[in-house]
């Protein structure tokens, strides 16, 4: 029933290559789908406000390597200092995981209350993008 007398050299494997990131693109204004497909970039930066809105280890139908844990900073009363330096942490952790993604520059955090506002610059290798939320 089993091929067991299939040599080494007969099987053929096929590596999968890395295949430019697709996604459905999503109005986030509206909350639905547009019907356009994006690539690259767009949809980096697309994957890249998801994982941003989602707290992580919140939802469990979501692995604890998707979402950041930003809420945690909110309410608190610490100093601006440390908040930038978290924000960033914690964004860099939440989105690196992507081998797409190189990196992020130009972190901008503002924290209002209950609301953290924070504008970042991201690099990919399909160049770079702003990215506000």
């Amino acid at each position: 029933m089993f091929p067991f007398d299939i040599d080494d050299d007969e099987i053929n494997i096929e590596v999968e290559e890395d295949k430019e990131p697709t996604d459905y693109e999503i109005d986030f204004n509206t909350g639905r789908l547009t019907g356009r497909i994006i690539t690259g970039l767009d949809a980096i930066i697309q994957w890249v406000r998801i994982v941003l809105s989602t707290d992580r280890y919140y939802y469990p139908q979501y692995s604890w390597d998707h979402g950041v844990e930003l809420s945690k900073l909110i309410g608190q009363n610490y100093d601006e200092d440390y908040i930038k330096s978290e924000v960033k942490r914690m964004i860099s952790d939440a989105i690196l995981i992507d081998k797409n993604i190189l990196g992020i520059e130009d972190l901008k955090c503002s924290m209002e209350r209950d609301k953290l506002t924070v504008s970042f610059t991201i690099n990919t290798i399909y160049g770079g993008g702003e990215i506000n939320v």
